[in-house]
Formats: structure tokens, C-alpha cells, sequence
């Protein structure tokens, strides 16, 4: 297994459970290669105070980190992929291009 393949659980951010923080994904980002994949969040991203798992309400949050992988995609940085487990919750995925 690569180096940069980085455990979900050592990176996130522990103020909204199953999410990775901005700084984080930030590090993967620069040390990542063509199809490195990180999960930054796991949940249900635009209603993440319904999800099943671990509901938050600090959603402001939960759609700066949204908002700030969205842009990296836009910049053709990173494919966005979900893969839903249930209804609201899914994985969130960055695949880096």
C-alpha cells in the first residue's frame, strides 16, 4: 500500500465526526499522485443534520469542506465520487486527476 493512501479515521476532523478537515485534505492534495482517493466525508452532506450517522449541526462546517472540494474539482484537481450505503448516508470521495 502507498504512503499516500492516509487512513480516514487519522485524519478527520473531530469536531463533526466522519468528516476530514480542510488542512487535511489539503496535505493529501499536494502529496497525492493520478488516482490517489481519499474519503473526506462521510454522512449526508446536504442535510448532514438528518443523517444516520453521527447528525451535526454545524453546518457551516460541513458545507465549507463541501464547498472547498467542489472548487478543486472545478479546477480539474479531483473527480468527486459517492457511493451510497442508505438513505442519507453515503461516502464522499476525492479522486485525484
Amino acid at each position: 500500500m502507498r504512503e499516500l493512501e492516509m487512513l480516514f479515521s487519522d485524519l478527520i476532523d473531530a469536531s463533526v465526526k466522519g468528516m476530514l478537515s480542510i488542512k487535511k485534505f489539503d496535505e493529501w492534495l499536494n502529496k497525492s499522485r493520478k488516482g490517489d482517493k481519499i474519503m473526506y466525508y462521510r454522512g449526508f452532506l446536504f442535510a448532514p443534520n438528518q443523517q444516520k450517522l453521527s447528525p451535526t449541526l454545524d453546518l457551516k462546517k460541513v458545507e465549507k469542506l463541501a464547498t472547498y472540494v467542489r472548487n478543486t474539482h472545478r479546477r480539474n484537481t479531483v473527480t468527486m465520487v459517492q457511493k451510497k450505503h442508505d438513505d442519507f448516508d453515503y461516502e464522499y470521495w476525492a479522486v485525484r486527476t
